[in-house]
């Protein structure tokens, strides 16, 4: 399929008709003015080397070059777009326990990497459907949003480990309503979370959470991960002992999935050591009705604007060599100039031959061909975006983040879904950097270009998780510093009455060594009020011992509660 980059230059086709009414005008002008002087058919006698054909040829070169001219200047290129392809599929969003639990060594080598390897199966087994991943233990967050590319799909599960999750617990009800969060908007009755857990909930009501579920149009199914009689849990080379010292067992707690998958409108299977138990499970997700949606594919484009050109100044030749007066020479010259400024506005070849290496995932060749039509020409918005696409493919983010700097302005007000991907882009890199709240700013400003892109509004959830945890643990920070503060103004001031005291007392003995005429001088205060004073001081400290001792006593009880597996 031909796409015209420049599709506006195409209007001037429409003026080809009006050469030749001009031209017939013109010829008849010319013999009205000629008829002034003398009889039309002794003039034609008298000027044998005149053709009125020629001037109509030449026309008709003029208007073919005219012709082939326009449409290089509109730029063909064959390829594809960013187009959208409607096929059918479910959306399946899979919740991923990486707990400690999942260390246990019920499967080989333990219950995590087995059901990573079934999941890689499971992708490969997927044509039409939509997958995105969810990893949970204490708390959840989403590891890949709703995709179709599979291959990305693979990549993140590789990356899953138990430290995944800073959090540790098993909260099921939460990664359920992570999930149904990260659906897209227009997948309903066509979604299914898929939850891969030993099912030890301890944080929160998973039951509530899959009923929520079906309400939004999704079914639950459970696949339950260890056995009956429990395992111990390996952690650096020693078994995970709870707070009393003794060695946790980890167990399959198949009741609590049971429940979950039949509020959930779903299947429970446990998992074998052949068959992990997703198989079933997919069975079931391909017999429920299939939602269409939109898939967004883009290839890159191949120029063809060269050979339009080429076509024109063939046919321009042509009709300069049937006749060469001086005013033909200059429009052939001005045509020329004008066909330059053409090729002025495409891409360079250095740019071009950085996108096929792009394309083929040769990043590091793009980035020194992008770097080459840099130097050639510092001012090219695609050389200069582009190579920052390269620089964050190849993870360094810094450099990226300086490129899309410099054709900020430019892009910021072009074509709406150009700017939207450069939002986007801008959004990743600072995520990348953790700038999170730079990385929510451009995920909103892609966002308002393009409302519709779902794996914009994943990222900015993600992106507004992220800057939540980082304010609340920079406010978490603050208020240790500020209980610090106090402790320390405390323990000053305790001394500073502690040192009053003890020169109090030297005042005192002083006093008793001092004549009889000195005792006799009153003191500036009385023992009482000394005495008051003292025991207002020893209930202050009183005071702030047991609170700090209370303090501490909570946070030991918390921690205490907290499962750490």
């Amino acid at each position: 399929m031909i796409h015209f980059a420049q599709g506006q230059y195409l209007f001037l086709i429409f003026l080809i008709p009006f050469f030749f009414l001009f031209y017939w005008l013109m010829l008849r002008g010319r013999k009205r003015r000629v008829a002034k002087f003398g009889d039309p058919s002794l003039v034609a006698r008298l000027t044998p080397e005149r053709s009125s054909r020629k001037g109509w040829v030449k026309l008709v070169f003029y208007s073919l070059a005219f012709f082939f001219f326009s449409i290089g200047m509109a730029r063909p290129q064959i390829g594809a777009t960013l187009k959208k392809q409607e096929v059918k599929g479910a959306e399946i969003m899979i919740a991923l326990d990486v707990s400690n639990s999942m260390l246990a060594e019920d499967y080989y080598p333990n219950r995590l990497e087995r059901a990573k390897l079934a999941i890689s199966k499971l992708v490969d087994r997927l044509q039409d459907d939509r997958i995105g991943l969810v990893v949970f233990a204490g708390q959840s967050f989403v590891q890949l949003p709703i995709t179709t590319d599979y291959v990305s799909a693979k990549i993140f599960l590789n990356s899953i480990n138990t430290e995944s999750i800073p959090v540790q617990g098993t909260a099921l009800g939460d990664a359920i309503l992570t999930c149904v969060r990260s659906f897209s908007m227009d997948s309903e009755n066509s979604r299914a979370i898929i939850l891969i857990t030993d099912g030890e909930n301890h944080e929160d009501d998973p039951i509530s959470a899959a009923k929520d579920a079906t309400t939004m149009g999704a079914r639950v199914f459970c696949v339950g991960v260890g056995s009956s009689e429990g395992k111990p849990i390996p952690k650096d080379g020693e078994l995970m002992k709870d707070k009393d010292g003794n060695i946790v067992v980890t167990r399959l707690d198949e009741q609590t999935l049971q429940d979950v998958a039949r509020a959930g409108e779903g299947l429970y299977v446990r998992a074998g050591t052949t068959e992990f138990g997703l198989n079933p499970i997919i069975d079931e997700i391909k017999d429920m009705e299939a939602k269409r949606y939109q898939n967004v594919v883009f290839e890159e484009f191949d120029e063809q604007y060269m050979y339009f050109f080429g076509i024109a100044l063939f046919f321009l030749l042509l009709e300069f060599m049937i006749n060469s007066r001086r005013n033909k020479r200059k429009l052939f010259v001005a045509f020329l100039l004008l066909s330059t400024t053409a090729f002025g506005q495409v891409d360079k070849r250095e740019v071009r031959a950085g996108n096929r290496a792009y394309k083929k995932g040769e990043f590091q060749q793009a980035e020194i061909d992008y770097r080459r039509g840099v130097l050639k020409d510092s001012t090219s918005i695609a050389a200069q975006y582009n190579l920052g696409n390269a620089l964050y493919k190849i993870e360094n983010f810094e450099e990226a983040a300086k490129h899309y700097s410099t054709v900020a302005d430019t892009l910021a007000d072009y074509k709406e879904d150009r700017s939207a991907d450069y939002y986007h882009n801008v959004g990743n890199v600072a995520l990348k950097q953790k700038k999170y709240q730079e990385a929510v700013d451009a995920f909103k400003e892609s966002l308002r270009r393009n409302p519709a892109d779902m794996e914009t509004k994943s990222n900015l959830a993600y992106a507004q998780k992220k800057l939540e945890d980082q304010q609340n643990q920079q406010n978490h920070q603050n208020q240790q510093d500020q209980n610090q503060d106090q402790n320390q103004q405390n323990q000053d001031q305790n001394q500073d009455q502690n040192q009053d005291q003890n020169q109090d007392q030297q005042n005192q003995d002083q006093n008793q060594n001092q004549d009889p005429q000195q005792q006799q001088a009153p003191p500036k205060i009385t023992p009482q009020a000394a005495q008051q004073m003292l025991q207002a001081i020893e209930d202050k400290e009183k005071e702030t011992q047991d609170k700090v001792k209370k303090e501490k006593a909570e946070k030991l009880k918390s921690k205490q509660k907290e499962k750490n597996w």
